[in-house]
C-alpha cells in the first residue's frame, strides 16, 4: 500500500512540475486563426519553445495580453509572428512586405488592413520594436492582433503551441457541433 501512495505522490508531483514549467493547455475562443485553429480546438503548449531555439517569422506564439484598461487582467492570445525586432513592415492591399519582401501568408488570410486605425490603412509603415514582436491572425479579417494595439512584448510571450488534442465544434462537411477527429493530435504549423 505504501508503494502505491508513494507512486501517486511522484506522479502528481511530475504533473504539476510539466504543468507549471514545461506544457499548458488551452481552449481556442475565436475565429481568429481559422483555419490553423479553430474555435473548439484545445492545445497543448510548449513553454519551453523559445529556449532552445531562437522565434522566426511565421511561428506562432501564445502570449499574455495585457488590458490597456485593466491592468491587472491578462488574456491569453494566440497569433503568428510577422514581425521580428527591428523589422520594418509595409501594409498593402496584397499583403504584407517585411523588410522588403513580400510575406508569405497562409492562403485563407485576407487583406491585412484595419479599418480602425488611420495608421494602418494601406502603405502604413512599422518599424517593430527592439524587445517585441508584431503578431497577426491568420483570419486577417477577423483578428484582434497588432495591428490594433502594437508590438507584444518578448516578456509577455509564454510558448508555442504544439497541437491539438481535441477539438468539439461545427465543420465544413456538418454545421452542428460535434467532435472534429480529423483535428484531434494535428501539430500546429
Amino acid at each position: 500500500m505504501r508503494d502505491i501512495a508513494v507512486t501517486a505522490l511522484y506522479a502528481v508531483v511530475v504533473a504539476l512540475l510539466l504543468r507549471v514549467f514545461v506544457l499548458a493547455a488551452y481552449e481556442i475562443p475565436s475565429h481568429s486563426m481559422e483555419e490553423t485553429l479553430l474555435p473548439g480546438d484545445y492545445i497543448i503548449v510548449s513553454k519551453l519553445a523559445f529556449v532552445f531555439r531562437d522565434m522566426q517569422r511565421g511561428d506562432i506564439i501564445t502570449f499574455k495580453y495585457r488590458d490597456t484598461v485593466n491592468s491587472d487582467r491578462h488574456e491569453l492570445f494566440v497569433k503568428r509572428i510577422v514581425g521580428l525586432p527591428g523589422d520594418t513592415l509595409l501594409f498593402t492591399p496584397d499583403g504584407i512586405i517585411v523588410n522588403g519582401t513580400p510575406l508569405l501568408t497562409p492562403p485563407e488570410a485576407k487583406i491585412p488592413t484595419s479599418p480602425l486605425l488611420p495608421s494602418m490603412k494601406s502603405g502604413a509603415r512599422i518599424v517593430v520594436g527592439k524587445d517585441s514582436v508584431f503578431v497577426v491572425g491568420d483570419n486577417r479579417r477577423n483578428s484582434f492582433d497588432s495591428r490594433y494595439w502594437g508590438g507584444v512584448s518578448l516578456e509577455d510571450i509564454t510558448g508555442t503551441p504544439l497541437f491539438i488534442y481535441w477539438s468539439h465544434g461545427p465543420s465544413t462537411s456538418n454545421p452542428l457541433p460535434h467532435i472534429r477527429w480529423e483535428r484531434v493530435f494535428n501539430g500546429i504549423h
